[in-house]
């Protein structure tokens, strides 16, 4: 599924066997949930394309949100090696050319507590797909796609969450 707004576009889908790649370490964070804990296990990515005053920002990230055994919401964000300059764009995306498959260090900072204040209830998401590109990738663009895979993960299916993707750009 493709939701556009302006300059604002996001692909959502539900995986990206593609953007996988080498774990070099885990980052975990949980916080106290009140609640049922979910029940099903799901599985989406988001990829976002922001226009910026001329510059563009890109990620793509997907999860797997699972139940929990604690009244927590668990995060757990699968880190990459460091890629090299200059590393293969293998990942296909949605918008403009390919990225490359990975998560490294220098994107993470805000994804937690991007994931934390959209998603309200005992879970465990565990991030395990990511692409970036070299030049319009950044902590922010990062941040807010995880923003967008919480909420994505916050409904039963993809199709009952485009009211609320459609919304939430609006508000970028």
């Amino acid at each position: 599924m493709i939701v556009q707004t302006g300059y604002r576009r996001v692909a959502v889908g539900i995986d990206c066997p593609l953007a996988r790649y080498a774990l070099h370490g885990v980052r975990r964070e949980s916080l106290p949930m009140l609640g049922e804990t979910v029940v099903t296990v799901r599985r989406a990515f988001v990829e976002i394309y922001r226009g910026v005053s001329g510059h563009p920002q890109r990620a793509l990230i997907g999860a797997t949100l699972r139940p929990s055994t604690t009244h927590q919401l668990e995060i757990e964000v699968h880190v990459s090696e460091p890629l090299p300059s200059g590393a293969t764009t293998t990942c296909p995306a949605a918008f403009g050319r390919d990225l490359v498959p990975g998560f490294p260090e220098e994107f993470i900072e805000r994804v937690p507590a991007a994931l934390m204040k959209e998603f309200a209830r005992p879970g465990v998401i565990s991030v395990d797909r990511a692409a970036y590109d070299e030049a319009d990738s950044s902590v922010i663009a990062f941040s807010l796609a995880a923003d967008l895979l919480a909420l994505v993960l916050s409904y039963s299916s993809l199709p009952d969450a485009e009211a609320a993707i459609r919304q939430r750009l609006t508000e970028w």
